[in-house]
């Protein structure tokens, strides 16, 4: 066996990934995690199991997306309920759960869609019907008002699979972020609200780069959000790979998302509450542990904590996410860092080494109990 050479290698690499902070840094950076299957619906992992992977990396956040045509009655009708009736059970003990370690829950709310609230009559994510969004966004307020205190409004709105069509995309997002808005400081105004959720790049006839959909959505009157979420995965380079000056945001390449950020906070066209330019929530990442994007473990070892190094050293960025814990059941989106017995891998103690280090420097967010 060779564990004890490649061990070596991680904890110096993680060593080497770790140094004081510059003055400038987001001191006090959420660390965050996302694993639906195991915190939702306990199909990879318990829930109990996930919490403890989550708090041994000093999690102070989980990011959860609430999947609409999962949650309401009869989603697969044309005709929509008379009585639309939500399902809440699962993420009500989730948050019971998070709450007793003194992590709190961000809700994503999402589609895919109820057939009857879709342009061509399909459970997705095309053409969302507008007044059917509202609805579906009054209930999670309603529902959520006094246990979370975040929210974030669609999933990768960028990415066809999550809006379609591409023609029009930012249009329809813009509507539905606006309502949401609107719907939640009405009901909470505790409440903070994240606009984007974009995925990194832009793809002809998958995505439109975020950039250039940021422009899209933010073009007349002015927008208002507490942050901006994205995803700033990298497929196929590590974190440090040089930058492009382009309209896309992997994590090396944050500099462009802050600085367009910046350029409409200027124009008065998208800012916060203050009127100051978006900071930045990073709200999904990871490296590929299968499919076609596979990289080693030792390799991923080394960049993981190199990426959330990246993200402290920003001032702009208040969060960082590990995305899943353990290997999903279907698909090969496969971002995991534990075993599917919830066993860490090399990657988790690597990740867990970085988030110790910054926890006893205080860089980090961390837990408080109640």
């Amino acid at each position: 066996m060779k564990l004890v050479p490649v061990l070596a290698l991680v904890a110096v690499a993680v060593a080497l990934a770790v140094s004081p902070a510059p003055a400038g840094a987001a001191r006090g950076m959420e660390i965050a995690v996302q694993d639906d299957h195991a915190f939702v619906g306990e199909t990879t992992i318990k829930r109990k199991t996930g919490l403890k992977l989550a708090s041994k990396l000093h999690v102070t956040r989980i990011r959860v997306s609430l999947p609409w045509a999962h949650i309401v009655n009869r989603p697969r009708k044309k005709k929509q309920p008379k009585h639309r009736k939500y399902d809440f059970t699962s993420y009500d003990a989730l948050y019971l759960a998070a709450r007793k370690r003194g992590i709190k829950l961000q809700l994503t709310i999402s589609g895919p869609a109820p057939r009857w609230a879709t342009g061509n009559k399909r459970v997705g994510n095309r053409k969302v019907k507008l007044g059917a969004f509202k609805h579906y966004v009054r209930a999670v307020i309603k529902h959520f008002r006094h246990k979370v205190d975040r929210y974030a409004i669609w999933n990768e709105p960028n990415f066809r699979t999550w809006n379609a069509p591409l023609e029009g995309n930012a249009e329809r997002y813009r509507k539905m972020y606006t309502a949401a808005w609107k719907i939640i400081g009405h009901y909470d105004k505790r409440a903070r609200v994240l606009i984007g959720e974009t995925s990194p790049y832009g793809k002809k006839g998958d995505s439109t780069s975020p950039i250039a959909f940021l422009r899209k959505v933010a073009n007349r009157g002015t927008l208002r959000a507490d942050g901006y979420a994205h995803h700033p995965y990298d497929y196929k380079h590590g974190p440090r790979w040089p930058k492009t000056p382009d309209d896309n945001a992997a994590i090396n390449n944050l500099g462009n998302l802050t600085k367009a950020l910046d350029k409409l906070a200027k124009q008065k066209r998208l800012v916060t509450r203050n009127g100051k330019p978006l900071d930045l929530y990073l709200t999904e990442f990871g490296y590929m542990a299968s499919g076609p994007y596979k990289k080693p473990a030792s390799q991923r070892a080394k960049f993981l904590p190199e990426a959330f190094q990246i993200a402290l050293r920003n001032p702009r960025v208040k969060e960082m996410l590990q995305y899943n814990l353990a290997p999903p059941r279907y698909g090969d989106f496969d971002t995991s860092i534990v075993t599917k017995k919830g066993k860490p891998t090399k990657v988790f103690k690597a990740i867990r080494a970085w988030t110790d280090r910054q926890a006893d420097a205080r860089l980090i967010a961390l837990p408080s109990r109640r």
